[in-house]
């Protein structure tokens, strides 16, 4: 219920505004998820709009083109060049989370949300994105039927969900049945088992 109630609230809204093609809505989008997602700080405005361009658009450059093909073969591979392409226009700064955050709103799956306590959860090392996908694919397997029966559960609790313009059975069952849905539900357990650990 906690990520149904998030998707509602946050994600539906940011990932509808990635997909379309309004600039405004997007950069907005942006904005929004990088408060929501803690990862603001990791672009400093020296290098958007202290310079007269708009928050974010430098990341939007770089991202909105892009397609989910490109990281169907070798998603790792094709984030960290998205990454360095980011870091490059913010001071080389470390983006490895804000970038995965951003494409996953983008594309959703096969990208991975690489957070630390994520990591953590999974024991990887931190920045080493390819042993993070691999560890966390693995814990996911084990996980992934647990994951589908009690997702299959949360069309019967519509009624407590946050948003009900949009929380319907019938909408709630189509989401919920999504890979993409059952990899940030495991995402929120991870998240919770990292800051625990």
């Amino acid at each position: 219920m906690y990520y149904l109630n998030q998707w509602l609230s946050y994600d539906r809204g940011y990932c509808l505004a990635l997909s379309g093609t309004n600039q405004k809505e997007k950069l907005s989008a942006l904005k929004s998820a990088g408060g929501f997602y803690r990862v603001a700080r990791n672009l400093p405005t020296a290098f958007d709009e202290k310079i007269g361009i708009e928050r974010y658009q430098p990341v939007l450059d770089i991202i909105d083109n892009l397609s989910i093909d490109q990281f169907e073969k070798d998603p790792v591979k094709k984030i960290l060049e998205i990454e360095t392409e980011i870091s490059s226009r913010y001071g080389n700064r470390g983006v490895l989370s804000l970038t995965t955050k951003f494409l996953w709103l983008k594309f959703k799956s096969p990208i991975l949300i690489y957070d630390s306590q994520a990591r953590i959860a999974v024991e990887s090392k931190d920045g080493d994105l390819q042993s993070y996908y691999g560890n966390w694919l693995a814990e996911f397997k084990n996980h992934t039927e647990e994951i589908q029966s009690v997702c299959k559960k949360l069309s019967s609790l519509s009624l407590y969900a946050v948003d009900q313009r949009f929380a319907n059975r019938q909408y709630i069952d189509e989401i919920s049945s999504s890979k993409w849905f059952h990899e940030r539900v495991f995402d929120i357990y991870l998240w919770s088992k990292g800051n625990n650990a």
